[in-house]
């Protein structure tokens, strides 16, 4: 499968980039419709991250996330932070930086957060 991800970023500081995931026949990918560059809120997504608890990959997960987010690093040509997220009925949320579309990747790598930091990072993605 392919995994196509829409850049265009020409920034030196960092930009969180926010998108919705889609699947088209046999082409996976991210359409990103939001660029973020405040520093403040850089500052608070890392905080958020730090805060994820390692769990397993759930048996009935929707492999299609609700949104997918990266901190990238233009000037050093990297994606700092990955994540897809799905928001659960309970208020939390799942993350994991595999691409859940993607049978060959393996089950870890999946990282949950209380409703309370789900609120903090709606708001930060939403902003």
């Amino acid at each position: 499968m392919l995994f196509l991800i829409l850049t265009g970023c020409s920034s030196d500081e960092e930009v969180l980039r926010v998108g919705t995931p889609f699947q088209e026949g046999e082409t996976n990918g991210v359409e990103f419709h939001t660029d973020i560059t405040d520093s403040e809120l850089v500052t608070d997504l890392r905080d958020v991250i730090n805060l994820e608890k390692e769990v397993e990959k759930p048996a009935d997960l929707e492999m299609k996330a609700d949104v997918f987010f990266t901190l990238d690093l233009p000037q050093e040509g990297i994606s700092e932070i990955r994540r897809y997220v799905w928001y659960l009925e309970d208020g939390s949320t799942l993350l994991t930086h595999e691409d859940p579309m993607d049978s060959t990747e393996d089950d870890r790598g999946f990282y949950m957060l209380a409703a309370e930091q789900t609120q903090e990072l709606k708001g930060i993605l939403e902003h």
